[in-house]
């Protein structure tokens, strides 16, 4: 199981959005990282696949300042992002929550954790007109 890294840290590029919401943050998560709705607060934190309640993820955070808490982030609930490094992935392969606090996976924590299919790798044209497709996650939530 590896967890996904970001191409450039700390930046998510929005292909496209279809549902997103902004909300504070009770800790600091970064854009790229997975944010749910602490029941407590309202606002967002971190998620993981290590219990029900850490997997029950809003999103996929894309604004904000990295290591920053308190601030607003926009998390995307279904769209299209670009930035991560899928290289090593297919088109079509599936996306999972990691049991790494904000993180995500090419494969299901299994044993260790919740199943929870966050998107897929999907072919997309962010790059310039007659290059190669580039990979994109297909955030479906």
């Amino acid at each position: 199981m590896a967890d996904l890294a970001l191409v450039t840290a700390n930046k998510v590029e929005i292909v496209e959005s279809l549902e997103q919401m902004t909300l504070p943050t009770d800790e600091a998560v970064s854009p790229g990282q997975v944010a749910r709705i602490a029941a407590a607060t309202g606002k967002f934190t971190k998620g993981n696949a290590s219990s029900a309640a850490e997997a029950a993820i809003y999103g996929i955070a894309t604004g904000g300042v990295a290591n920053v808490a308190g601030i607003p982030v926009t998390a995307i609930k279904k769209g299209v992002l670009d930035g991560y490094d899928l290289s090593g992935l297919d088109y079509g392969d599936p996306v999972y929550l990691s049991v790494t606090d904000g993180a995500l996976t090419d494969t299901t924590p299994g044993a260790y954790g919740e199943d929870i299919l966050v998107g897929k790798v999907v072919p997309g044209t962010s790059t310039t007109l007659g290059t190669a497709y580039d990979k994109l996650l297909l955030v479906d939530l």
